[in-house]
């Protein structure tokens, strides 16, 4: 007797198509009860407020004014899913000073004239681990890190000075 007949059957019963059929079904129910039968991991990850600091070197007046304690703030150049990056809670005004090259070549702070230096306190909702700090899971956050932030009124460079 042979195994495989003239019309392709097994014994002359099954067909040899069915048979490939059949197993594929079996290893594909073999594969969903193996994915279903691991213990999943939890996915929550519990954020935390992060407070930072950050400076604004000689702001002119237009642009301090247009700077409150409450306006949230922006970085378009690094995507954060289109949220805040926070909220100012604080605004400290110093005398205005930015770095400059003299005409002896040396490099120095100067002062600015007709504008301050701004130290903005903001709040933001993040992750703290050992590699760092990162607010809305993808913005990672280093101090002396330059920015470009944005508020709904304006647009600034800042340095981060310092996380808390």
């Amino acid at each position: 007797m042979k195994v495989i007949d003239h019309n392709g059957r097994l014994f002359g019963k099954i067909s040899v198509i069915d048979v490939l059929v059949i197993l594929v079904v079996i290893a594909l129910a073999g594969a969903l009860y193996v994915k279903n039968s691991r213990p999943h991991t939890g996915t929550s990850v519990t954020t935390q407020t992060i407070t930072y600091q950050v400076l604004v070197e000689g702001a002119e007046n237009y642009l301090k004014e247009n700077i409150h304690v409450g306006d949230k703030v922006y970085d378009l150049n690094y995507s954060s899913g289109g949220s805040a990056l926070g909220t100012i809670t604080a605004i400290e005004e110093k005398p205005g000073s930015k770095m400059a090259t003299f005409t002896d070549g040396t490099m120095g702070l100067a002062e600015v004239e007709d504008g301050v230096n701004l130290l903005l306190t903001i709040e933001g909702e993040g992750l703290i681990n050992d590699k760092g700090y990162s607010i809305n899971r993808v913005y990672d956050l280093g101090v002396n890190s330059a920015r470009t932030y944005y508020t709904k009124y304006a647009e600034f460079d800042v340095t981060v000075t310092s996380i808390f």
